[in-house]
């Protein structure tokens, strides 16, 4: 062995990798990591999973309209640099005074001139995004990001398929509902977890309705593992169907006047089990890169996720394996050195 100071491999070298695999490859990864977690599972525990949703963040700052304006000034001028157009005016010294002024807008007495500075910041991004597409010649390329800044400068604060970031413009603005983090930018995703814990599907989505995710994911699960799921129990976050495909959906719900005691325990302990993906979803964000999704574009939504759930079960795997590791050596030693008699 020998110090190597240096990569294993080229970064580019693993994005064309992930590239060529494609969105086929990852659920062959993952379903190779269910397939070996599947030694000292039972034939009936695929009957029974349970599904929850969570939302995958991007890679993106935390959005407001003056950022993305500074933002579109900032590419403006460089496009306008890298290619040797005239410009009227650069507003150089302008916008100086500007970034001063939006500074501390929190404070009572600055609140007037920041948002002052924010209305003269959009009317600068809006004059130099329109003498740009004025001095651009015809097949320039630049069509679609000009597009895309109108599209900013334009958006209220109710427009639909409002744009959060420019270098990723699919992210969704997903609310959350907690005080210390209202809103979360990136994308929906569905967890679909056994009964013994290994993860059997994991779909992307954008921002749709968790209802509408069941099929997407059972199909997933059923493309993947070759089973079909009997029971899906998630919360009360999927009501509105009860049955998808010939798969049961069960929602915690008041218990019905006609179950009998036994059906209700049943059912009660089945929720009981329910929230045991709740931990697994925490796992998989601060253990398993599900956190923060540093990958570009819709492609690398899904690729990070399909990875953080092949990881995890991976996971599992190699920590049931040392587990038996660690009871045979017990055994082992336990045998092999004498009992120490006692006074």
């Amino acid at each position: 062995l020998e110090f190597t100071p240096s990569y294993p491999c080229n970064a580019s070298e693993l994005v064309h990798f992930r590239k060529r695999v494609g969105e086929n490859g990852m659920e062959l990864i993952l379903s190779e990591s269910i397939r070996v977690n599947q030694e000292d599972d039972g034939p009936d525990h695929h009957c029974t999973a349970f599904i929850d949703s969570t939302v995958q963040e991007k890679n993106v700052t935390y959005p407001t309209d003056a950022k993305l304006h500074k933002k579109i000034v900032r590419k403006v001028l460089s496009v306008v640099k890298s290619l040797g157009l005239p410009l009227r005016q650069s507003y150089t010294f302008v916008l100086k005074k500007i970034y001063r002024d939006q500074r501390f807008r929190n404070h009572p007495k600055n609140r007037g001139k920041a948002l002052k500075a924010d209305k003269r910041l959009r009317t600068i991004a809006g004059r130099l995004v329109r003498e740009l597409r004025r001095n651009l010649k015809e097949n320039h390329g630049n069509d679609s990001l000009l597009d895309l800044f109108e599209r900013v400068l334009s958006q209220k604060r109710n427009s639909p398929g409002k744009i959060y970031s420019l270098h990723e413009p699919e992210v969704q603005c997903i609310s959350k509902g907690k005080e210390h983090k209202k809103y979360e930018f990136g994308n929906k995703v569905s967890i679909v977890r056994s009964i013994t814990g290994v993860i059997l599907g994991a779909k992307s989505f954008r921002n749709e309705y968790d209802g509408h995710t069941i099929e997407e994911s059972l199909r997933q699960v059923e493309r993947i593992t070759g089973k079909k799921i009997r029971k899906l129990a998630g919360d009360r976050g999927y009501r509105g169907k009860k049955e998808v495909g010939g798969t049961g959906i069960l929602i915690p719900d008041v218990p019905n006047r006609k179950d009998s005691y036994y059906t209700r325990k049943k059912k009660h302990k089945l929720f009981c089990k329910r929230a045991g993906i709740e931990p697994t979803i925490g796992h998989l964000k601060s253990d398993f890169r599900l956190g923060r999704n540093f990958y570009k574009g819709v492609f690398g939504d899904v690729v990070n996720l399909l990875l953080a759930a092949a990881a995890y079960n991976f996971k599992r795997a190699m920590r049931v394996l040392w587990l038996l590791v660690e009871k045979i050596c017990g055994t082992l030693f336990s045998c092999n050195i004498p009992q120490m008699s006692t006074f």
